[in-house]
């Protein structure tokens, strides 16, 4: 973990407990004002190796939710591994499921189906993601996170 993000979290723990005891509670910024981004999917009755949208703009320091859909044409793993190490994952929701883990390698669909993340972007940069196996074939796209003072 970052030592920004592990000062963050020091700050809130210390605030919520100096300022109301067990009523207080810390402020997670994944959880409020969330920004949903435009669904990632893979796959289409036309193309199956087909992803849209190639391309996200972040800012650090901003809650996002992203849905990832994959057709049933293929199996499809989602990978994005120096981007997973930038962000800070609240959760992953998959159906009625939720999982909680401090970082992942790969979203995989076996047979299609839907998943969101929800993550705050802690750090800038150019981050590559995309379907395993066929990024080597051009299928690639790209986070970009800039600072939170950057227009």
């Amino acid at each position: 973990m970052s030592r920004t993000v592990m000062l963050v979290a020091l700050v809130l723990l210390i605030a919520a407990v100096t300022s109301g005891g067990a009523s207080a509670q810390i402020i997670d910024p994944a959880v409020h004002n969330l920004e949903r981004l435009t669904p990632l999917q893979f796959g289409s009755d036309e193309n199956p190796a087909s992803m849209e949208p190639r391309e996200y703009k972040l800012k650090v320091g901003k809650g996002y939710r992203l849905k990832i859909s994959a057709s049933d044409l293929n199996e499809y793993a989602f990978v994005a591994p120096s981007f997973f190490r930038n962000i800070y994952i609240r959760k992953i929701e998959v159906g009625d499921v939720e999982i909680k883990a401090p970082t992942l390698d790969e979203i995989e669909f076996e047979k299609g189906g839907e998943a969101e993340l929800f993550f705050v972007a802690v750090r800038p940069g150019s981050f590559e993601f995309g379907p395993k196996g066929m990024m080597e074939r051009g299928t690639v796209g790209k986070f970009i996170v800039e600072s939170a003072g950057d227009k």
